[in-house]
């Protein structure tokens, strides 16, 4: 199984929220759960910046899909493989 995360460049993201909306494991909690949170999301926007959430404890994180990447209208979203298990 392999592990990604995600490292947004914040000197270039604008916070438009296309990563947010577009990933399909947040859409999945927002099915779920309804709301997006810290705990929940992999991608949120913060004070106009996106950023990412990793937490090794959790069993949903980034599966790579790369989708992200492919909304974002500045590229400022890259893809980091941190483990293969």
């Amino acid at each position: 199984m392999q592990i990604y995360r995600l490292k947004i460049n914040k000197n270039i993201c604008i916070g438009c929220n296309d990563c947010v909306v577009s990933c399909p494991l947040n859409f999945q909690q927002l099915k779920d759960k309804g709301y997006l949170n810290p705990e929940n999301a992999v991608l949120l926007v913060r004070n106009g910046v996106a950023y990412d959430i990793y937490d090794e404890s959790r069993d949903i994180n980034c599966d790579g899909c790369g989708v992200c990447l492919k909304n974002c209208p500045v590229s400022a979203i890259e893809l980091q493989l941190i483990e293969v298990k």
